[in-house]
């Protein structure tokens, strides 16, 4: 997918990430849209393409947050990097290898991001923060995933695929 179009479709996530998506909670958790559409990309169009996303998304992230910078950029290229692994297989697989990775893509952003925040200085609490926010927010994002899957397989599977540059 073009640059031209990466960008704003990336800066359009993040900015509802930071100002909406934390008003719809469900098990005091929210989804992370970044995670999504990153993971899902990296899935569909490998690893070099994945952390590109990830940069992107990481950046706009950063650049709408609180959190020590660098920390959404970090964990997000992670995850489209290692999403990207899985793409010699997401043609043979069906839906469970896009669930198996939205999952364990959610709960590396998560504890990498914490990870962090914590060398930064801030107090975390590991074994709570991973119940009561890292676990729940993977299987909310997990039942997301056809959601944002599913129309970014169509693109992919719709358009050329092309060398994202600059």
């Amino acid at each position: 997918m073009t640059i031209y179009l990466v960008i704003p479709l990336l800066l359009t996530v993040a900015v509802v990430q930071t100002s909406l998506v934390p008003h719809f909670t469900l098990w005091g958790v929210f989804a992370d849209l970044p995670v999504l559409f990153v993971a899902s990309w990296g899935l569909l169009a490998g690893s070099r393409e994945g952390t590109l996303w990830g940069f992107i998304a990481g950046a706009a992230i950063d650049l709408f947050s609180g959190a020590p910078f660098g920390a959404a950029t970090f964990s997000l290229m992670a995850v489209g990097t290692l999403a990207g692994l899985g793409e010699a297989n997401v043609s043979r697989a069906q839906l469970a290898l896009p669930l198996v990775t939205i999952f364990l893509a959610t709960v590396l952003y998560d504890l990498s991001f914490l990870f962090i925040v914590r060398v930064f200085g801030e107090r975390v609490v590991w074994l709570d923060s991973l119940v009561r926010i890292v676990l729940p927010a993977a299987a909310l994002n997990t039942i997301l995933t056809p959601v944002i899957y599913g129309p970014m397989r169509f693109v992919h599977n719709r358009f050329i695929r092309e060398e994202m540059g600059f």
